[in-house]
C-alpha cells in the first residue's frame, strides 16, 4: 500500500531527542501551507487540490471514491499538468491540453482545455468542470466533484519526490550541521534530531515546490518570439518540409503552437527526441534551446491521428472538438464566433469547425479585452446549489421518510425554546448565503462575473440562482403550513402557533430586515389550507388580539405594496430586499392579471430590479451589521436550510423528484391535513 505524503511526513518526525519537537515542525509545515493557499486564486499553487510533482502511484492511492480528483505535474511531459480522478471504480489520468495562441507579434496567450471549452488557467478549468458536473471526456464520461486536498506544502513534495526532470535536492549530512550555514527546514529523509531549529528561509521559487517552468511563470504570458526566429520557421516549399523528415523529426501537427499536452492529437515520437528539435518551451531561461522549434502545420491536429497512439499513451483519450449539440441558435452562433476568432488570432484555418463560409463580424475590442484579462466569461450554472442527497443532517436519519413524526416533534421543541428574534436572524443568515449577499469568495465572484447575487439575478446567466431562490421561497411557505397543521391538539394550540409565526414575521420586517423571508412567511399564512381554518383565526383574534391586528393592518398591506412596487426598501434598513416579483417575472411566471395597470406594475418591478443591483454593496453592509455578533445554534440553523426542508417534506429519495410533481403531491397532503383539523361544515364546541 502506498503511503500518503502527509502520513510519511508524520512518520519521519517521530522520535525523541530532537531540538525541535514534532509539533513545532508540523506547525512550520502548516504555516507554509497556509501561505501558499493565500496566494491569488488564479495561481495553481493557491489550491490544495494541486499536488505538484506527486508521482502517479501516490496520486492513485489517494483517489478512493468516484468523483475524487487532483491535479499534478506530468511525469512524462515536463511543464504539463495531469488530472487524476476516479470514476466507475477505475483511476483515470487526463493530460491537460495546453495551447499557445499568437494573435500578434510579441504577444502570446496560453489556454488550457480537455475537449471543448478553453480557459486561461487551470483553476478556471477545474471550477467549470466541477461546478457544471460536465464529463471530462465523452469517451469515459468521467465527472469530477470532490477534490483531494494536500496537507503539506509543495516544497515538501518537491524535496521528497523531486520535480519532473530535475534532480532532488539533497539534505545536508547531520554530521556537518555545526559547520554548515543556516539551511531550510527539510522533512525528506530526516530522523529525530535532524530537524533544524531555524525557520524556513525560503526564496519564492523554493517555496513554490514546483518546477520553475510551471509556477514561476504562472499567470505570465511569455512571448514566443523570444524563442523563435523567422529564419528557422518552416515555409511552404518542399525543401523546407523535407528537412525535418530526413532527420527523423516529426513536426507538430497542431493548428497553433502546442506545448505538447495532447497525447491523442500528436503522433507518437520516440522518447529520445533531439534536444535541438521541436521541444516544448520552458518558462525558465536556462532551459531554452538555442534552436527554435519548427513552425506548426496548418492542418488541424484532430485530423492527424496515429493508429498506435492509444496503445503507447499512458493517458486517457481526449479528442478536442467544436461544441456539438447546441440547443439554441444564439449558443450556436456564439460558439461559432469563438472558434472563428481563435482561427483569425492564430492565422490558422479552422474550416472543419465552421458551419458557413462567411464568418460573423466581431465587435471591436472584444477579443482584446479577453486577451488582456479585462473580461472573463462567467460560468453558466446548470445544477442547483441545493444537494439534499449529500446534506449532513443532525435532525434526520440518512434514509428518512417524508414528514417523520419524530423529526416534526423535535422541530416543535426547538421552535418552542427559541424567541422570534433569534429565529429571524437564523433565517437571515441562511438567506444571505443562498442569495450570495454575504460570504461570497473572490473565486465565486469571478465565476459569477459580478460581486453579488443581487446583481446575478438580473442577468441571463443567473437563471439557476433565480430557480434556487424560488425553491427556497416556496419551501419556507410550506414549512409555515406544516408547523400550523401539525398541531393536532386543541384549537388554542394552533392559535398560539399562529401567534408566534406572526411575531416572527414582525421580526423579519423589523430587526432582521429580511423582506424575502417575510413574503415567504406571509405566503404560507395565506395558503388556502391555512386561510380556511376559521376556528383557528377566530381564536387568534380572541387570545392574541395584537398579533391579529398586526397581521391584518400592518403585514398584509405592507407585502401587498411590496408586490406592486409601491414600497421602497431602504438599503440602510433592509438586508435582503423583496426579490419575489423580479425573479418570478424573469422566469416567465405571470404575476398580474391583464388590466390597465399591468404595464405600470412591470415598469415599477424593473425599476426596483435596477435599484437592487446598484445597491448590492449597501445591502451587504446592512446584512453584515445585523449579523454582527450573531452565534448560530446548529440545530436551529439546519431547520431553516433548504436541503433540510427538501428531505423533511419528501424524504431522502423523493427530494430529487421533479419540482412540479413534488409540489402537486405536497399540496394534496396539506389539503388532507387541513380538512382533518377542521372538517367542512363541522365546528368544534
Amino acid at each position: 500500500m502506498v503511503t500518503r505524503p502527509e502520513d510519511q511526513a508524520q512518520k519521519e518526525l517521530r522520535g525523541g531527542g530532537s531540538r525541535v519537537t514534532m509539533e513545532s515542525a508540523k506547525e512550520t509545515l502548516r504555516k507554509e501551507l497556509e501561505e501558499e493557499l493565500k496566494l491569488s486564486t488564479n495561481e495553481l499553487r493557491s489550491h490544495a487540490w494541486y499536488h505538484g510533482c506527486l508521482p502517479r502511484e501516490e496520486a492513485e492511492s489517494q483517489l478512493e471514491e468516484d468523483g475524487d480528483f487532483l491535479i499534478r505535474d506530468s511525469g512524462s511531459s515536463q511543464g504539463d499538468y495531469v488530472l487524476s480522478c476516479r470514476w466507475q471504480g477505475k483511476t483515470l489520468h487526463f493530460k491537460i491540453i495546453r495551447t499557445v495562441l499568437r494573435p500578434r507579434q510579441g504577444y502570446s496567450r496560453t489556454l488550457f482545455q480537455f475537449e471543448q471549452d478553453q480557459f486561461d488557467n487551470v483553476p478556471a478549468l477545474v471550477r467549470f468542470y466541477v461546478g457544471n458536473r460536465k464529463p471530462v471526456s465523452e469517451t469515459s464520461g468521467a465527472v469530477i466533484s470532490r477534490p483531494v486536498n494536500r496537507a503539506v506544502p509543495l516544497r515538501w513534495l518537491q524535496e521528497r519526490y523531486g520535480a519532473p526532470g530535475l534532480p532532488r535536492q539533497e539534505v545536508q549530512d547531520p554530521a556537518k550541521e555545526d559547520a554548515a550555514p543556516a539551511r531550510r527546514l527539510s522533512l525528506r529523509g530526516l530522523t529525530a534530531g535532524e530537524v533544524s531549529t531555524e525557520g524556513p528561509q525560503l526564496r519564492a521559487k523554493d517555496r513554490s515546490g514546483s518546477h520553475p517552468a510551471g509556477l514561476d511563470q504562472l499567470g505570465c504570458r511569455p512571448s514566443l518570439y523570444t524563442a523563435q526566429s523567422d529564419s528557422n520557421l518552416l515555409t511552404g516549399s518542399p525543401e523546407a518540409l523535407a528537412g525535418p523528415q530526413e532527420r527523423g523529426e516529426l513536426p507538430p501537427p497542431s493548428p497553433v503552437f502546442r506545448t505538447g499536452s495532447d497525447p491523442v492529437l500528436r503522433p507518437t515520437a520516440p522518447q529520445s527526441l533531439d534536444p535541438e528539435g521541436g521541444a516544448a518551451l520552458s518558462g525558465s531561461e536556462g532551459q531554452l534551446h538555442s534552436k527554435a522549434p519548427p513552425k506548426p502545420l496548418r492542418a488541424p491536429s484532430v485530423l492527424l491521428g496515429d493508429p498506435f497512439q492509444e496503445q503507447l499513451s499512458t493517458y486517457c483519450e481526449l479528442v478536442p472538438k467544436a461544441p456539438a449539440g447546441l440547443r439554441s441558435h444564439v449558443a450556436r452562433l456564439q460558439a461559432k464566433e469563438r472558434w472563428c476568432g481563435r482561427a483569425r488570432a492564430t492565422d490558422t484555418a479552422f474550416g472543419f469547425l465552421e458551419d458557413e463560409t462567411v464568418p460573423l463580424p466581431r465587435p471591436r475590442g472584444c477579443y482584446q479585452e479577453e486577451e488582456t484579462g479585462g473580461f472573463v466569461h462567467p460560468v453558466l450554472e446548470t445544477a442547483s446549489s441545493f444537494q439534499p442527497h449529500s446534506f449532513p443532517s443532525l435532525l434526520l436519519a440518512p434514509d428518512n421518510r417524508p414528514l417523520e413524526p419524530g423529526a416534526l416533534k423535535r422541530l416543535k421543541e426547538i421552535f418552542t425554546q427559541q424567541d422570534c428574534r433569534t429565529m429571524a436572524l437564523h433565517i437571515l443568515s441562511v438567506d444571505c448565503l443562498v442569495g450570495r449577499i454575504t460570504g461570497v469568495s473572490g473565486e465565486q465572484q469571478r465565476a459569477m462575473g459580478v460581486s453579488s447575487g443581487l446583481e446575478l439575478i438580473t442577468l441571463p446567466h443567473g437563471h439557476q440562482l433565480r430557480l434556487d431562490l424560488l425553491e427556497r421561497h416556496h419551501l419556507i411557505a410550506l414549512g409555515i403550513a406544516v408547523d400550523i397543521l401539525g398541531c393536532t391538539g386543541p384549537v388554542a394550540e394552533r392559535a398560539a402557533t399562529l401567534h408566534k409565526i406572526i411575531q416572527l414575521a414582525v421580526e423579519l420586517k423589523g430587526s432582521a430586515g429580511d423582506l424575502f423571508a417575510l413574503s415567504a412567511v406571509m405566503k404560507g399564512l395565506q395558503l388556502p389550507q391555512i386561510a380556511r381554518l376559521d376556528q383557528t383565526w377566530r381564536k387568534l383574534r380572541q387570545s392574541h388580539t395584537e398579533s391579529a391586528i398586526a397581521f391584518e393592518k400592518d403585514l398584509k398591506p405592507f407585502v401587498k405594496r411590496l408586490n406592486q412596487g409601491e414600497e421602497n426598501a431602504t438599503p440602510g434598513e433592509v438586508a435582503v430586499p423583496h426579490l419575489l416579483p423580479l425573479i418570478s417575472l424573469l422566469e416567465g411566471e405571470q404575476l398580474w392579471d391583464d388590466h390597465e395597470e399591468s404595464c405600470d406594475l412591470l415598469l415599477r418591478t424593473l425599476v426596483a430590479a435596477r435599484s437592487i443591483a446598484t445597491s448590492a454593496a449597501a445591502y451587504k453592509a446592512t446584512a453584515e451589521a445585523k449579523l454582527q455578533g450573531f452565534h448560530a445554534t446548529p440545530e436551529l440553523l439546519e431547520a431553516f436550510q433548504t436541503e433540510f426542508a427538501l428531505r423533511l417534506f419528501w424524504g431522502s429519495k423523493g427530494a430529487a423528484t421533479e419540482r412540479a410533481e413534488r409540489y402537486q403531491k405536497f399540496n394534496a397532503i396539506l389539503t388532507v391535513l387541513s380538512q382533518k383539523l377542521e372538517p367542512t361544515g363541522k365546528l368544534e364546541p
